[in-house]
């Protein structure tokens, strides 16, 4: 079938609503939902301060005087204002052009901070126990040393203030998260002092088979909440999301459960490794999907930027491979047939994904030049 007689079948489809295939027998797929902007009852939105000394001020000026200077780390509440006027401003090489928030420090004053000092660190329901989530913050910073082990104490600390509201173990999640992938990113392991070899240990570590119990190193990942990544030669850590959803004790909001279990997912499919698609076509597509519903389900999310990028990472490698899997053979440039059969099978899938649109515009341009990408 042409695609441009297969894009009229699967625009049919979409102006008549369908969330499925229009193929009974195609592959398994990701549950198609109304995936329309999800709001809370009432939204109550928190802010982390990313750069240190941030100054709070009287008024929403940059003249205002000063009533503090918040720590790096500080976490405030939104007073859901802020000023009509933005500022440019230089903060740690990087230029932001944001307003000025109001927000609530310590539950007990009222000031003005500029917007590009703070990430989202919250948004949804209010959080019943700030004081829990403030102390947890304390702990973690009194962990001077980035030691993998820290890992361990962080999970039963997180048992001991896990609670009943989501919206707190929300908190408690990300923070905990935020910690432990800083952990993980404190280097790779030298193989040989950890009993792990570059024949069979490196590549059951590639392929998720890896015995955890059958060495030094991987009893200690286990147990401080990592699991052993491999990627270009070299052993790294991962936060293993099942330790965290443990010891909290899994209650969370709909939106962190189902962003914890994207974030399986990402272990799980492997997708990508050495700048090649390492996992299945099949599994980049439903990744690619569930990451863009994810994504215009919950705009006000607060790893939002996170799963944005994410989601614009997978769609790209979905429409055009990667470094060392291009979805064009070099030498003619022409879309591969594995390419173009998994382009086919996502717009006869998935008929109202998010990037539907964008995927026919694609597939128009290449059919419209022979199948050969351009330069």
């Amino acid at each position: 079938m042409k695609y441009s007689t297969f894009l009229l079948v699967a625009m049919f489809c979409m102006g008549i609503g369908l969330f499925s295939s229009c193929n009974d027998n195609g592959p398994e797929r990701q549950e198609m939902v109304d995936i329309k902007p999800v709001k809370t009852k009432e939204t109550v939105t928190y802010y982390i301060t990313t750069v240190d000394n941030l100054r709070a001020r009287e008024g929403q000026q940059k003249s205002s005087k000063v009533l503090a200077k918040l720590k790096e780390g500080t976490i405030v509440k939104s007073l859901n204002e802020a000023s009509e006027h933005k500022e440019t401003v230089t903060l740690r090489g990087k230029s932001y052009t944001e307003p000025y928030r109001r927000v609530l420090i310590d539950d007990s004053m009222e000031a003005w901070i500029y917007g590009g000092g703070v990430d989202v660190f919250h948004s949804g329901e209010d959080i019943d126990d700030i004081t829990s989530i403030n102390n947890f913050k304390s702990f973690l910073k009194g962990m001077a040393d980035m030691k993998i082990s820290n890992g361990n104490a962080v999970l039963k600390k997180l048992m001991q203030l896990s609670s009943e509201n989501p919206s707190t173990n929300d908190a408690l999640y990300f923070l905990s998260k935020d910690y432990m992938d800083k952990l993980s990113f404190q280097g790779s392991l030298d193989l040989d002092k950890q009993g792990i070899t570059m024949d069979d240990d490196y590549a059951a570590i590639v392929d998720r088979t890896y015995d955890m119990n059958s060495s030094r190193i991987g009893k200690e990942a286990e147990e401080s909440g990592f699991l052993l990544t491999a990627s270009e030669g070299m052993i790294g850590y991962q936060t293993d999301q099942y330790a965290l959803e443990g010891a909290i004790g899994g209650i969370f909001s709909n939106e962190v459960k189902e962003y914890i279990r994207l974030k399986k997912n990402e272990y799980k499919h492997r997708l990508f490794s050495d700048a090649a698609i390492s996992g299945s076509l099949e599994d980049l597509m439903n990744d690619a999907i569930s990451w863009s519903n994810f994504v215009e389900r919950y705009p006000d999310f607060a790893k939002a930027k996170e799963s944005k990028n994410t989601q614009e990472y997978l769609k790209r490698a979905l429409f055009y491979g990667t470094e060392n899997t291009p979805a064009f053979d070099f030498e003619s440039r022409l879309a591969k047939k594995e390419f173009r059969d998994i382009w086919n099978t996502t717009l006869e899938t998935y008929p109202n994904a998010p990037f539907a649109k964008e995927l026919y515009a694609h597939i128009q341009k290449l059919e419209s030049n022979d199948w050969k990408f351009s330069d």
